[in-house]
Formats: C-alpha cells, structure tokens, sequence
C-alpha cells in the first residue's frame, strides 16, 4: 500500500506540477512511428502495429498502455512522396487515466542518392481522467491537494506533435516533439500545464556474415524539469526473419527483446523489462508484445527501406 500511495502522488504531482512523460516503449524502433510523425508513410506498404505493455508487475496500479498505429504512402514524384497515419493510445496508472488520438502528415524529400528527410506533425486530442475515488489519503491532505480543486475529475486538451527523420538504407537519425503547444489549466492543481516532451533517436544496421545483422540503436527522451532517459539496444538480426537483443534504460534496469516473422506480412515481437531501481521490490517485471502487420500490392515500392528500422 506504500508503494501505491507513492506512485499516486508521484502521478498527481507530475499533472498539477510541471512535467508529463509520455509511455515508454522497449520496441521503440519496432515502433517508432508512435514516437514521431515524421515516420508517416516510411515503409513500402501500408504499415500497422497493435500493442500492450504492462509495467512494474505486482504492483496495484502499475502502468499499462496499449496503442495502435497505421500509416501509408502516396504520390510518389522524383523520389519525393507523401505520408499519412493515425495513431491512438490509452494509459491506465492507479488512478489517473488517458486516451489520445492523432492524424499524422509527413512529406519525405529525396536529398541525395542515399539520404531522405522527412518532415512530419501530427494532431489530435488527449484526454484525461483522475478517479478521485480510487485515491486513498487522509482527509487533511486531500483537503489541501491543490490537484482536486474543483472537482474536476476529466479533461481534454488538443496536441500537435512534430517531427524529422533522415533516413536511408542502413541507418536512421530521427528528432520529434510532444505537446508542442503547452496547454495550460486553471481548473487542475496551480499552475498546471503540459510541458513539452522531445525525443531523440539514432540508429544503424551493420552486415555480418552468414545472413547476420547487428542493429545498434539509441533512444533519449526529455521533459521540462526531469532527467533525460536513455534507452540503448542492440538486436542481432537473421535473414530480415528473426531479430535477438537485449537494451538498457538509464535508472530503470535491462530489456530483452525478440521479433520474429511469422508470415510473409505478419510480425510478432517482445520484451521483457527486469527493474534494478528500487521499484524492484514490489515489482521488477515489465511485458511488452506488438504485432505488425503490413498489406503490398503486388510489386510496390514507393519508399526507400530502411534496414536499421524494418
């Protein structure tokens, strides 16, 4: 129980305070057009992923996210193009709730022989909700918790995310930002506001022999007022049909990962989180499975693949 009233007045102060995180994903590469729009339409063929995460197991009120994405490409002229995609996203922590949505356009530019850039924004809605029920505190403090003034237990706020992403066959450097608009809310905490989220990533596909291929990545991710995150992976990959890693994430612990394809346009991946913070006491073990699924038209190929990112 002292764990959880930890954890609920770390996610009340981080929404009346300053600062919000956006969900973490272990597959941040797998995924990675959840994290920035500019990614929109990158792939050959339309492109879609499903997931779950469920973080810090054993503890009431832990995390869980589940997201959905889909994206495609159109126009094709001179090796420029456009992209296009939807995101959605729900989050559940104890007491505090969200669902997101966001439309997603990118244009992809041809700069040279072997690089694209991409620009891209997205645009949608959060939506918020704190079960004010589902809090237990003495009457004093939830009396004096600026957090609940007013009564309001759900709000909404639009968001505008934004992107780049320079790509090409074996690598890829990619800059996004969250709640570009920071949003502000008198009826929530003093001084409430969505702070803005920016995220950067790298990452390479280097050949081995006998079909082998070790895919290095980096993922940071900072917010107003909080340490910066450092996500690190490395996936050997074999014969683009099954991909073996492990990662680590800064102050958190280590992450196994594995993809495999199952079908021609079917992909199944996981990951396993073990904690080496002091969260690992009341639960260490965090489940994360996406599946991809991509539908081509006989014969096309309207954007440069990137193997570092596929």
């Amino acid at each position: 129980m002292r764990i959880q009233l930890l954890l609920f007045a770390f996610l009340l102060t981080a929404i009346a305070g300053y600062s919000q995180q956006m969900p973490l994903y272990s597959h941040y590469v797998l995924n990675y057009f959840q994290i920035n729009p500019a990614v929109a339409g990158s792939k050959p063929c339309l492109d879609m992923k499903l997931g779950y995460r469920t973080q810090w197991t054993g503890i009431e009120g832990a995390p869980r996210t589940a997201f959905g994405n889909i994206h495609g490409n159109f126009g094709k002229k001179k090796g420029n193009f456009h992209g296009i995609g939807g995101q959605v996203q729900t989050d559940d922590t104890g007491p505090l709730s969200f669902t997101g949505m966001n439309l997603a356009y990118a244009y992809h530019m041809k700069m040279n022989r072997k690089y694209t850039l991409s620009a891209g924004a997205s645009v949608g809605f959060m939506q918020y909700r704190v079960d004010v029920g589902g809090i237990v505190l003495p009457e004093f403090q939830y009396l004096n918790d600026p957090a609940f003034d007013g009564g309001a237990a759900e709000f909404l706020f639009p968001q505008i995310n934004f992107g780049l992403w320079l790509y090409k066959d074996d690598r890829f450097y990619g800059f996004a930002i969250h709640n570009v608009v920071e949003n502000q809310y008198q009826t929530i905490g003093l001084d409430a506001a969505m702070r803005r989220n920016f995220s950067i990533a790298a990452g390479r596909a280097i050949e081995m022999q006998d079909g082998f291929m070790f895919k290095p990545s980096v993922h940071l991710q900072y917010v107003a007022s909080s340490r910066v995150s450092l996500d690190v992976t490395g996936m050997f990959d074999y014969k683009d049909v099954f991909e073996l890693g492990v990662g680590f994430r800064s102050e958190h612990g280590i992450t196994g990962l594995v993809r495999v394809d199952l079908f021609r346009y079917v992909t199944l991946a996981y990951a396993y989180d073990h904690s080496l913070s002091r969260i690992r006491f009341g639960g260490r073990h965090t489940h994360e499975v996406v599946l991809g699924i991509q539908a081509c038209a006989r014969g096309e190929s309207r954007a440069t693949p990137c193997a570092a990112y596929d």
